[in-house]
C-alpha cells in the first residue's frame, strides 16, 4: 500500500483477457477514493504494469480456462504469497473450488455479481474473510447426492488395497489438484501420475477424478469452514 495525504491507498489488479471487461472492471474499481488501479490480460504481464515502489494488494483475475490457468494461478501465488486473490468465473464446480482454495485463493466470484456484491466482497477479503460463489449450495448438495447414491460396496475403505504412491495421489485429488499440480508435488512426471490415477479409479471403481475426490472425502471425511455466500 502506499500513503498519499495520510490515507492508505489499496492497489487492485485487474486480469482478464478481454480488453473491454478489463477496462470496465477496472473503472468500477476505480472509482473508490482509497484504491488504485491496474490492469493486464494475463497474471504474466502484471509486472510490466506495477508502479515502482508499489506492492500490489488484490488482484481480480477471471477465470475461463481453468485447467490452463490453475498453473498460472499457482505460480503466482507461490510467488507473491501476501497478495490476496480474488477469482471471477462464469461457474465453478467442487473439484474447481477445491483446487482454487488449496492454491490460497481468498475469494471466488461468479462473473454475473452485482457491483455492490464485487465492492463487498473486497472490502471483506481487506478485513481477512473468504469469499465463496453464490452457487456453493446447490455445488455441495450436487456434491451430497452424488456421495449418497454410491454403493456401500464401492466406499468400502478397508477392501481397497491402494499403495501408499497412490494414497498420496488420492489425497491430492480430494484437494482438487491437477496432473501437472500432482507432478510438482510429489515430484514424479505428469506421466507417472496419470498411471496412477487410472488405477486408482479402478481400484475404487469409479469413472472419474472428481468421484475419486468424492469417495476419499466420504471415506475419510474433513472437516472444512465455510463463509456466507454473495449473490
Amino acid at each position: 500500500m502506499q500513503t498519499t495525504s495520510g490515507t492508505a491507498k489499496t492497489l487492485v489488479a485487474v486480469v482478464h483477457s478481454s480488453l473491454l471487461l478489463r477496462t470496465g472492471l477496472t473503472s468500477l474499481l476505480s472509482h473508490s477514493k482509497n484504491t488504485d488501479t491496474i490492469s493486464a490480460p494475463h497474471l504474466d504481464d502484471l509486472i510490466s504494469v506495477t508502479p515502482p515502489n508499489r506492492t500490489i494488494d488484490v488482484v481480480l483475475v477471471s477465470i475461463d480456462d481453468f485447467q490452463t490457468q490453475i498453473t498460472s494461478l499457482a505460480n503466482f501465488r507461490a510467488h507473491n504469497p501476501r497478495v490476496r486473490i480474488i477469482t471471477l468465473a462464469h461457474e465453478y464446480d467442487a473439484e474447481h473450488l477445491f483446487a482454487l482454495f488449496n492454491l490460497g485463493v481468498n475469494g471466488a466470484l461468479l462473473d454475473d455479481v452485482s457491483q455492490t456484491a464485487i465492492e463487498l466482497a473486497f472490502q471483506l477479503i481487506t478485513e481477512g474473510e473468504k469469499i465463496y460463489p453464490s452457487n456453493l449450495a446447490s455445488i455441495m448438495m450436487e456434491r451430497f447426492h452424488f456421495m449418497s447414491s454410491l454403493e456401500l460396496d464401492s466406499i468400502d475403505a478397508l477392501d481397497i488395497d491402494l499403495s501408499p504412491r497412490e494414497q498420496e495421489i488420492l489425497e491430492c485429488l480430494a484437494s482438487g489438484d491437477s496432473n501437472k499440480r500432482i507432478a510438482i508435488r510429489l515430484n514424479i512426471s505428469e506421466a507417472t501420475v496419470k498411471v496412477h490415477v487410472k488405477s486408482i479409479l479402478r481400484k475404487i471403481k469409479v469413472d472419474n477424478r472428481t468421484q475419486a475426490a468424492i469417495w476419499a472425502l466420504r471415506s475419510q471425511p474433513r472437516s472444512h469452514e465455510y463463509s456466507p455466500a454473495l449473490s
